[in-house]
C-alpha cells in the first residue's frame, strides 16, 4: 500500500469529517467529548494527519446524523439508516466483530497474515492483533485489506436494515453474555454453527429433537 495513497485517503475523509461536523453545527471539543478523545485528535483527523477507525466512524456518523456511505463513499444514501449508538463495552465488541470478519475473510480468500502484513506495510503481529480485536483498525489499513480479500467494506459494517439476517448479531445482547459465551460467538471458526442455530432458533422442541437424532445418524 503507497504511502501517498493513505495520506490522500486520510485527508478525503477528514474533509469529509469536517464538513459533516459544520452541517450539523458542532464543534471540534462537542466532537471530541463525544467520541472520548481530545480537541487536537478530531484536528488531526480532520486535517488527515491522523487515521480514523471504523467503529469511531460509525460512532461520528451516528453524533452527526449522517450516514456511513457519506465517508465510505463520498455519497449520500438517503435510505440508509444511521447506525445505533455504540456504549463503551459495544464499542469493545464491535472491534473483536471487526477482527473476526477480517480473519473469516482472509481464510476464505487462502491469504496468510504475512502477506495481509505486507499489504498494509505491517508486521504479521499486527495482523493478529487485529484479527483478536486487540488493536483499532485504522480505515485505511482495512480498506486495503478488503480489496486483498476481495470483499466489500459493508462487509464490516453492521446495518441495521439487515438485523433479520444471520450474519448480524445483536452488539447490546452480545454485551450482555457471559466472556465464554461472547469469545464462542465471536470466533470466526463458529460462525457456520451460529447461522444454524439462528435459523433454527424459532422451530419447536419437537421438531428440534427430530433434527437432532437426523444429525447423530448422518454423523
Amino acid at each position: 500500500m503507497q504511502l501517498e495513497t493513505v495520506v490522500l485517503q486520510r485527508k478525503i475523509v477528514g474533509v469529509l469529517i469536517r464538513a459533516a461536523r459544520e452541517k450539523a453545527r458542532r464543534t471540534t471539543a462537542q466532537v471530541a467529548q463525544r467520541l472520548g478523545v481530545t480537541r487536537g485528535r478530531v484536528r488531526a483527523l480532520e486535517r488527515g494527519a491522523r487515521a480514523i477507525t471504523l467503529p469511531e466512524l460509525e460512532l461520528l456518523a451516528l453524533y452527526l446524523q449522517t450516514p456511513l456511505s457519506f465517508f465510505v463513499s463520498g455519497e449520500t444514501m438517503l435510505e440508509e439508516a444511521v447506525p445505533p449508538q455504540l456504549t463503551a463495552e459495544e464499542m469493545r465488541t464491535r472491534r473483536a466483530l471487526i477482527g473476526a470478519k477480517l480473519k473469516q475473510a482472509r481464510l476464505a480468500a487462502g491469504k496468510s497474515k504475512e502477506e495481509c502484513a505486507r499489504a498494509i506495510e505491517r508486521k504479521p503481529g499486527a495482523i493478529s492483533r487485529y484479527e483478536r480485536g486487540a488493536s483499532d483498525i485504522p480505515l485505511a489499513e482495512l480498506d486495503a485489506l478488503v480489496r486483498l480479500l476481495n470483499v466489500n467494506l459493508y462487509y464490516f459494517i453492521e446495518r441495521q436494515q439487515d438485523a433479520g439476517s444471520a450474519d448480524v448479531l445483536d452488539l447490546e445482547k452480545l454485551a450482555r453474555m457471559p466472556k465464554e459465551v461472547r469469545t464462542f460467538a465471536l470466533d470466526a471458526a463458529n460462525l457456520p454453527y451460529l447461522r444454524m442455530a439462528m435459523k433454527f432458533r424459532d422451530f419447536p422442541t419437537e421438531r428440534l429433537q427430530e433434527l437432532g437424532e437426523i444429525l447423530l445418524v448422518v454423523r
